[in-house]
């Protein structure tokens, strides 16, 4: 049987820390992998597009085949423990507002079904209208909120993520569309230099997988018996771990590699 013994001399910070946090109950796993790069800017360089292509269309585009191939991670919790399968793969990608001071996204339906070049454009034309105040969905959720003072933020934000995530209550017109975020969350920080990083779930989210895009940097890579340095993005993760397990983590991360290795198969 295994004894424990009170610790009497833990630090102050340490006693504050054990008062002050609950148990764990963050079900969020988190994971990185490095992609050479090489294959995809040689792409994007070549690829003939009446508009520029970037390297967060391309990981926006391969997040869907990827999840196409496994439906099972398509999934949200409702109910308060009820799995559920979407039957769309609608792609989230963040735009940034405001002189990078707010934050928002366009949600692309259906992104596995689209082309690449549909991809980008309808992210292109969403964002576009986001920055010059022209997304009405993006000007009344942004209104509402503003002119809410800040004791009532918890409980409306609350009762949003019941209607459009629990109840499935389609609330457009106020800019909160059924499913806001969709089955995953695509965010670009590589135009800040940030090279790697990990971002938290939205609670209202209720997506399972959230991918962060850095900036691609040279690094020592692996090319039979030498080492070369190569432009590598190092993709970020994180992911709901009642939906999605180390062995589906890694399949997906796998089919990742494999779509930046042709990037030809994005298009």
């Amino acid at each position: 049987m295994t004894n424990f013994t009170p610790i009497e001399d833990a630090s102050s910070f340490r006693r504050m820390a054990a008062a002050m946090w609950r148990s764990p109950s963050d079900p969020s796993i988190y994971g990185s992998m490095d992609v050479d790069a090489t294959p995809a800017l040689t792409f994007l360089r070549e690829h003939p597009s009446p508009m520029k292509i970037t390297i967060t269309h391309l990981v926006a585009r391969a997040v869907a085949l990827a999840m196409r191939e496994q439906p099972e991670l398509n999934a949200k919790v409702r109910f308060w423990g009820r799995l559920e399968q979407r039957d769309t793969i609608d792609v989230f990608v963040t735009v940034a507002t405001e002189g990078n001071r707010d934050l928002s996204g366009a949600r692309i339906e259906r992104a596995d079904e689209k082309t690449l070049v549909e991809l980008a454009t309808a992210i292109t034309e969403r964002a576009g209208k986001i920055r010059k105040g022209q997304d009405a969905s993006y000007k009344k959720s942004r209104s509402t909120f503003k002119q809410l003072p800040w004791w009532l933020a918890r409980p409306v934000t609350q009762l949003s993520d019941l209607l459009v995530n629990e109840l499935h209550v389609d609330l457009g017109k106020h800019g909160l569309p059924t499913d806001p975020f969709g089955s995953a969350i695509v965010t670009s920080v590589g135009m800040f230099g940030i090279d790697s990083a990990f971002a938290p779930f939205v609670p209202l989210a209720r997506c399972p997988m959230l991918i962060l895009v850095p900036e691609i940097r040279p690094r020592p890579w692996a090319v039979g018996d030498r080492v070369e340095v190569r432009p590598v993005l190092r993709l970020c993760a994180t992911f709901d771990h009642r939906i999605i397990d180390g062995a589906a983590a890694g399949r997906f991360a796998s089919r990742l590699t494999r779509l930046f290795a042709v990037p030809h198969e994005l298009a």
